[in-house]
């Protein structure tokens, strides 16, 4: 019986062992915030509020955005438009793209106010390879229109 369960024992450390080289080095997941005034400068401030991989970063924000929606529904009496959006961050320490999916909702004339999803596309620099997503809020004040995005950027 003892050297079954010895034999037993070195198996399964062996198959343990295996099965954690196997799977490498854990990515390391970072949680950021991305402020940003998208009309009329374009900038933006990428702020790790986790310890990681990724440093603060600034620089210039581009988009290719519709201001007619992909659609627009009606929820609880409420229009909602709903709009996607593909956004480059160019920052000294590399660029960064990001699809977003926005529903807006009015509140003047000219103004409205928005929550959406995000999620990494591409990116160079200390964004190369990075994987990610998570929310954004919008204010759209006609000019100017500010969104904060937050969320997790795992890097490999």
């Amino acid at each position: 019986m003892t050297a079954r369960l010895a034999v037993m024992v070195v198996l399964v450390a062996a198959v343990t062992l295996a099965s954690v080289a196997a799977a490498g080095p854990a990515a390391a997941k970072q949680r950021v915030a991305i402020e940003t005034k998208i009309i009329p400068d374009g900038t933006f401030v990428l702020t790790p509020l986790k310890v990681g991989a990724l440093k603060r970063d600034s620089g210039t924000m581009t988009g290719d955005y519709s201001t007619t929606p992909d659609r627009v529904v009606m929820r609880d009496g409420q229009e909602v438009s709903i709009h996607p959006a593909v956004w480059t961050l160019e920052g000294r320490r590399g660029t960064l793209t990001i699809r977003e999916r926005t529903e807006w909702v009015a509140v003047g004339y000219d103004d409205g106010v928005a929550i959406g999803t995000w999620k990494v596309v591409r990116g160079t620099g200390q964004y190369a390879k990075l994987a990610g997503s998570g929310r954004s809020g919008h204010a759209g004040l006609g000019t100017p229109w500010y969104a904060r995005y937050e969320g997790f950027l795992t890097s490999p």
